[in-house]
């Protein structure tokens, strides 16, 4: 991280939450700032009416400010949207990892490099700490198994 821009370093992932957790926090708190932005417009229609002693009902008040909400939010809460959108990119970009990796696990084929799944120092084995298949310790290689 550079110490230029302290901006960078409010929106980079934090080290202790998982992609999928910022994404519920972020999506919950961008869900009720729209929230709060309807009951505030909804408040405001209804205090303008009653300025100039016109009795608008509850609910079309409710849903002239839901269709003002709509593309003010997109401007109010642009940072918030931002961080739900990356949020959202992240998650589905591992999913996606997640995804091939297990395909590749399937047709047999070994993990692609960097892709995680062993650790130093396990040397042929998965995350289980059992060796692969057909490897057991101590058996030799071409072999059935059985005395010739």
């Amino acid at each position: 991280m550079s110490d230029a821009n302290p901006s960078e370093e409010s929106t980079a992932p934090q080290p202790g939450t998982s992609p999928g957790r910022r994404l519920a926090r972020n999506l919950a708190l961008y869900t009720l700032a729209r929230l709060v932005l309807v009951v505030i417009l909804t408040a405001v229609i209804m205090a303008g009416a009653w300025a100039v002693s016109v009795q608008v009902p509850m609910i079309v008040a409710i849903l002239f400010a839901i269709v003002i909400a709509m593309p003010l939010s997109l401007t109010l809460f642009k940072g918030l949207r931002g961080q739900v959108n990356s949020d959202i990119a992240a998650v589905d970009e591992r999913r996606r990892r997640d995804k091939a990796q297990l395909r590749a696990r399937l047709r047999g084929e070994a993990e692609p490099a960097g892709s995680a799944g062993t650790e130093p120092g396990e040397s042929g084995r998965g995350k289980s700490g059992k060796p692969p298949k057909g490897a057991a310790e101590g058996e030799e290689s071409g072999g059935t198994g059985g005395a010739a």
